[in-house]
């Protein structure tokens, strides 16, 4: 079935691109500009910029702009979701405002370096309510941290094609499989190369995400349509929207 893609212009439309691929909606724009458009989703999982400098096409990844964006964006998604699930790096943590709780998202590698030495975490702030049961939830232990031992445990370029700053799908699927469950509407405000919404296609949730950068778009909607061409045999698959 070939994707839905709309255009749109004139200055009072926000949204310049929209795909729909399977239970997929990509939305080419701004997010502060898209998310008041948008209405109830079942949780937010986004890994937005982190204000140290990265070389994004259409960012200025800046502390200053960085503050200016958590000012608007993180209450707009706590109105927007039962659960928002943000990985915000570490070096400006403070920025953000006092989360439900503080998990960790944890490595053995050591391919990056911090103050302290090697940096070998980083925290998931997470706000509303989490999702319910106890012990072993999705088939994962029902933890305030994902572990992971070798391999790319934070950046994993083979999967971002050409992204600055693309997280591995493992690590993506675990966050999703610990904080939403089958069926539920997932929302990511900072798409980049679409990591999150492959994850969703795999697991069997919906998915909206948004991009500021149409290289960026562009690359999401190529690994999500594969994504789609070769589904997991093990999560059932529901037909596109």
């Amino acid at each position: 079935q070939p994707d839905a893609v709309h255009l749109f212009t004139g200055a009072r439309i926000m949204i310049r691109k929209e795909v729909i691929i399977g239970d997929c909606r990509l939305i080419l724009g701004d997010c502060l500009e898209v998310l008041p458009t948008l209405g109830k989703v079942d949780a937010v999982v986004t890994d937005p910029p982190y204000g140290i400098g990265f070389p994004y096409n259409s960012y200025d990844d800046t502390q200053t702009a960085l503050e200016a964006l958590i000012a608007e964006y993180v209450p707009h998604v706590n109105t927007m979701a039962n659960r928002v699930v943000i990985t915000p790096g570490v070096s400006n943590i403070s920025l953000y405002p006092k989360p439900k709780w503080t998990g960790a998202w944890t490595w053995e590698t050591t391919a990056t370096y911090g103050n302290l030495g090697y940096s070998q975490w980083q925290p998931i702030l997470f706000y509303g309510e989490d999702i319910p049961g106890f012990g072993s939830v999705n088939g994962i232990l029902k933890s305030d941290r994902i572990h992971f031992t070798g391999g790319a445990a934070k950046i994993d370029h083979t999967e971002g094609q050409g992204h600055t700053c693309p997280k591995p799908i493992a690590f993506v699927q675990r966050l999703l499989m610990r904080f939403s469950m089958d069926g539920e509407k997932v929302l990511d405000p900072f798409m980049g190369s679409g990591t999150t919404g492959v994850a969703c296609v795999k697991l069997g949730r919906s998915f909206i995400g948004i991009e500021i950068d149409e290289t960026y778009f562009d690359i999401a909607c190529e690994r999500i349509r594969k994504a789609y061409a070769q589904p997991d045999m093990f999560v059932p698959q529901r037909a596109p929207e």
